[in-house]
């Protein structure tokens, strides 16, 4: 094997592990042509793998695999961004809520359009709307690490043991002064830098 050091600056985007570069998780909770935006990238599709002189990429020069190299040492292996992979299993993406869903449950319970896109809207770009009766804004900016949400949310992120689940002040405060749809798209989307 014969490695070569990539040099691709300080920092690197390398495909998201969890959803494999997709920007889409789509697990056993996600029912027939559902996925949901990946909560470890936050549907970018890539993580920044920051290199310098003790974190390097090299890459088999034969198999093409590129290497993380940590202290003269391989600890794995990376595939680096570019753009998004599409998905053949997916027609339509929300945010998760912990539960199981299939597109034809959240229609017939009141999710609508602006709740579950559809996956080409997803690829250009729009990001769908939290279900807030599913989902409080604490577990949406939990997976995101936003540490700036400051009203008095015990944290516990529960149905059952919240005493403001399922009201609007917390998502009043989430989204601030943002009122229409594509305002409150522009507040999720801060979550995707």
């Amino acid at each position: 094997m014969y490695l070569k050091e990539l040099d691709l600056g300080k920092e690197v985007k390398c495909d998201c592990k969890d959803c494999s570069g997709t920007g889409v998780y789509k697990g056993w909770r996600e029912q027939r042509d559902l996925g949901v935006v990946c909560n470890k990238c936050n549907g970018r599709g890539y993580y920044i793998l920051n290199l310098n002189e003790k974190v390097q990429l090299a890459k088999d020069e034969k198999t093409g695999i590129v290497y993380e190299v940590i202290n003269d040492e391989i600890c794995g292996t990376v595939k680096l961004f570019n753009g998004l992979k599409q998905r053949g299993d997916v027609k339509y993406v929300m945010y998760g809520t912990g539960f199981t869903f299939c597109p034809e449950y959240l229609f017939e319970h009141g999710a609508n359009e602006i709740n579950l896109i559809s996956y080409k809207e997803f690829l250009n770009g729009d990001l769908p709307l939290p279900m807030t009766k599913y989902v409080c804004p604490r577990y949406i900016e939990a997976y995101y690490e936003n540490k700036n949400y400051s009203n008095d949310c015990p944290t516990c992120m529960s149905t059952t043991e919240c005493q403001y689940w399922g009201k609007t002040t917390c998502w009043d405060d989430f989204y601030g002064n943002a009122e229409t749809i594509e305002e409150k798209r522009e507040v999720l989307k801060r979550f995707k830098k």
